[in-house]
This record gives C-alpha cells, structure tokens and sequence, in this order.
C-alpha cells in the first residue's frame, strides 16, 4: 500500500530540485549571454558561435558518454521528442543571436522572452488541464517586469530582426512543451542536441554570408569558452528540470535570465541599469517567488501541473 504522505514529501521534494534547477539554468543562460554579446564584439557572429559551440560540445559529450561507458545511440522510446527537441532548441539559438543583427539587445530580449506567455497558453490544451489565474497574473506580471528590465526602443526596427526575434520565441516555446515530455539519459539528449545543431547552423551560417574561419575565433578565445561550458550547463540543467516540472512553470522561472544578463552586463561589460531597470527586475525576482513559494507548503495531487 502506497503511503500518500511519502508520496506527497517525495513530490515537493521533485518539485523544489526542478525549480532549483531550472533558476541555474536560467542564470547560466544569462551569463551566457553577456558573454556572447562580448564575442560578437570581436567580430563572430550567432551563426559562428552556435557552429563551433556545437562541434565543441559534440566532442566533449561524445567523449565522456563514451569514458562513462554510456551507448551514444537513441533508443526507440522517445526517439521523436528528443529530435524534436534537438530540432527546436537548434533553431531559438540561431534565430534569437542572429536578430540581435537587425535589432537592439532590449528590444529582442523583449520579443524572445514572450515564450513563456506561449507556453502558457498552450499547455492548458495539450496537457488537458485548467490554467489557474495565480498563474496568469504570474505571467503578466513578469513579462512586465522584463519588458520594463530590458527598455525596449521601437523607433527603427528592423522587420528581418522582428521576424527572426518572433520565430525565436516560438521556437523556445516548442522546445519548452517537447522538453517536459523528455525522458533517457539528459547528457544523451544533450549530445544529440548538439549532433542535430552542427548541420542546421552551417547551413544558416552559408545563407548568411559564410563561416568564420576557426583561427579568426582565436581572438576570443576566453569569451567564446565561457559561453560554451555556460551554454552547456544551462541547457543541461533545463533537461534535468523539464523532468520535474510542466513546461509552463519552466518558462516562467527561465525568466530569470534576462534578470541575470542585465546584471552581468553591469558587472563584466560596464553598462549602466537605471532605476526603472532594477523596478523591472525586482518586479520579474517577485512575480517568481509569488509563483515557487505557495509549493513550499504542499506538493499537489500530479507533479507541479498548472
């Protein structure tokens, strides 16, 4: 006979790892970020960091998979989702770095940080349950508070950067629903991530004026590290959470990255975050812990659905 209390501990427990997990992801996305936005002020493209990271990563996952004495090969079960999920998180990269060509940072940080209202809206229908209003104002209110974060400008945008900043987030929120129906080994999804990302980019990066040579790279060598092992971790740490938590609940909780990536921005590049900034970010910092702490007192009936 099952005991409802251990059930119950058992999933808060699973709950509160997902969450913890998915605020790491979040944070070392943001981190990534300020990092990639130093490599492209050395000349290197989204196209060229999504390339090299991924050929990077490939080798990396490949060997410790192999050192660990783990089969590289997708089993059947599940074998669709994880290449839609490969599939998915291929083209938010590419998109999300290369409208950062046509528009501002702010304003494509806003555009692409509307998944989570997508993922919001969606995942009521595909998952078959209610979507309660403490949700909804959740999301309102720290879409809100990133759009007053990052400060967009809307004079003179570029309708190639709207559309590419639009697919992104659309992009981002098939990632996040196919991402809550993963299940294997999270490094084997991840090598695979990588595997389907090689090809896809290089094929952007041809229609887009080429790639840059691995020696021109070299000029940011330390940048380009950092955004790999931090890109790494985040997508690693979004796997193991999507495990634990729904997809609407991730999304919101990943907005803690554009938080981070103005505070990095602060901190590694020397930019300035006024008042209305920091009233942004208190507004998205208090709109999660509005969301996370009501599960502190009691794990619901089925794991952490909406």
């Amino acid at each position: 006979m099952i005991d409802l209390g251990t059930a119950e501990a058992a999933a808060r427990r699973s709950i509160w790892i997902g969450t913890m997990l998915a605020l790491t992801g979040a944070m070392s996305y943001g981190v990534n970020i300020v990092f990639a936005r130093m490599a492209s002020g050395f000349g290197i493209s989204g196209s060229d960091i999504v390339v090299y990271r991924a050929l990077i990563s490939t080798v990396l996952l490949g060997s410790f998979l192999v050192l660990s004495g783990r089969k590289l090969g997708l089993q059947l079960e599940g074998r669709i989702t994880r290449l839609r999920f490969a599939f998915f998180a291929a083209l938010t990269a590419l998109f999300y770095l290369t409208s950062l060509n046509y528009l501002p940072v702010s304003v494509s940080v806003a555009i692409f940080y509307t998944y989570p209202l997508v993922v919001l809206l969606v995942t009521p229908y595909l998952d078959r349950v209610r979507l309660p209003l403490r949700r909804r104002i959740v999301a309102i209110l720290a879409f809100a508070g990133v759009a007053i974060a990052v400060g967009p400008q809307l004079e003179g945008l570029d309708p190639r950067g709207l559309v590419l900043a639009m697919a992104a987030s659309l992009c981002c929120s098939g990632m996040f629903v196919t991402g809550s129906r993963l299940t294997g080994d999270s490094i084997v999804t991840l090598f695979w991530c990588q595997i389907v990302a090689v090809p896809i980019a290089f094929a952007f990066a041809l229609l887009t004026g080429g790639l840059t040579a691995p020696s021109s790279m070299l000029v940011a060598i330390w940048p380009l590290a950092i955004v790999i092992v931090t890109y790494l971790l985040g997508f690693l740490f979004q796997i193991l959470a999507s495990a634990r938590i729904s997809a609407a609940t991730a999304g919101l909780l990943f907005l803690l990255e554009p938080v981070t990536a103005i505070l990095g921005s602060v901190v590694v590049l020397g930019e300035h975050v006024t008042h209305v900034q920091m009233f942004g970010m208190l507004l998205v910092v208090g709109a999660l812990a509005y969301d996370v702490w009501p599960r502190a007192g009691a794990a619901p009936a089925s794991p952490d659905r909406p």
